[in-house]
């Protein structure tokens, strides 16, 4: 008798297995192809970018040798050449290379417009937007207003920054030439008392701190000495009880 109810048992979980593999069997197959092809297409990206980024550094470093010897300007016209065939990080990499070469050339405008251009570039990390954003504002710092120089380098003036010395030094440059004297003379203490400042660039801060102390405002003494007290009129009596000298005596 058990096992003809263990029979009658398994042709009903055989005969729902099979109602439910009717109704869902076409879902299960669709789901198990989309979860291969999903993986392979995967692998075969993850492979393609990995070829990508070979043929990107063979390409930068062919360059790279090519112009080794080159004039500026032809060094800039190939770096360009390469940044508009290749992505990725690579092609930041040749953007900076085209901005250096055109600073070489003298071409001081098409290089700064580059270095603005990498440093506006929402996508990249905030350590190349950095680099390139203090190359700009040494090429403009002596034109550019403070207000635009402050602007400039806020995002590179904070402590988590890596730029934060060399943006504070440019702060400080621009404010001084604008008389904002106490606002250099903060940066200029802030890259100083920073540990981690390079040592070349602490000098520097030095000497702009000294450059600055002649034009801090003075400390004013707040109150005024305090008057000397005048004498009551019996101590005035007094003292000119002391001060005469006594009569000699007459003798006879």
């Amino acid at each position: 008798m058990t096992d003809l109810f263990r029979e009658v048992e398994e042709d009903l979980r055989r005969e729902q297995f099979s109602k439910l593999w009717e109704k869902y069997g076409a879902w299960v197959i669709g789901l198990a192809v989309g979860i291969v092809v999903l993986t392979a297409a995967f692998v075969g990206w993850r492979a393609w970018n990995h070829s990508q980024r070979v043929e990107a550094s063979a390409a930068y470093s062919a360059v790279v040798k090519e112009v080794a010897a080159a004039a500026p300007q032809e060094a800039a016209e190939a770096y360009a050449g390469l940044a508009a065939e290749i992505g990725g990080g690579y092609e930041t990499l040749a953007l900076l290379r085209e901005a250096d070469s055109r600073l070489a050339a003298g071409e001081g405008d098409a290089a700064r417009a580059i270095y603005e251009q990498v440093a506006n570039d929402g996508s990249l990390p905030s350590i190349v937007r950095g680099l390139a954003a203090i190359k700009a504002g040494l090429l403009v710092v002596d034109t550019a207003s403070y207000a635009d120089m402050k602007a400039r380098m806020a995002p590179y003036t904070s402590g988590e920054s890596a730029w934060q010395g060399y943006a504070l030094e440019l702060v400080a440059l621009s404010a001084m030439k604008a008389g904002e004297w106490q606002v250099a003379d903060t940066s200029v203490k802030e890259i100083i008392a920073n540990p981690a400042t390079p040592s070349g660039l602490r000098d520097r801060a030095h000497v702009m701190q000294a450059l600055i102390a002649p034009n801090l405002p003075r400390a004013v003494e707040s109150e005024a000495a305090p008057a000397p007290e005048e004498a009551s009129p019996d101590e005035e009596t007094q003292t000119d009880t002391q001060e005469t000298p006594a009569a000699p005596a007459e003798t006879e």
